[in-house]
């Protein structure tokens, strides 16, 4: 899986390197968060539901995002 937008509002997510080489990966638009670790990947917060039913209220579209570039990370 290459989770590059929210499965819940579709908005890019924000990359951060945790610990042990793993990914945290978070959504600005309802605060979901996810760790990615290789292969594996899990959520770790759910969305904001507040967020998600008032961006729907007021007729909020967030546009697809561009892929984020795949990199490699060495010594972390």
């Amino acid at each position: 899986m290459n989770l590059t937008q929210c499965p819940y509002d579709g908005a890019q997510v924000d990359v951060e390197i945790s610990s042990g080489a793993s990914l945290l990966l978070t959504c600005a638009a309802c605060s979901a968060v996810w760790e990615r670790h290789g292969a594996w990947t899990a959520r770790i917060r759910e969305p904001d539901r507040e967020k998600l039913l008032t961006a729907r209220l007021h007729g909020l579209t967030i546009a697809p995002a561009e892929p984020l570039p795949m990199q490699a990370v060495y010594g972390a």
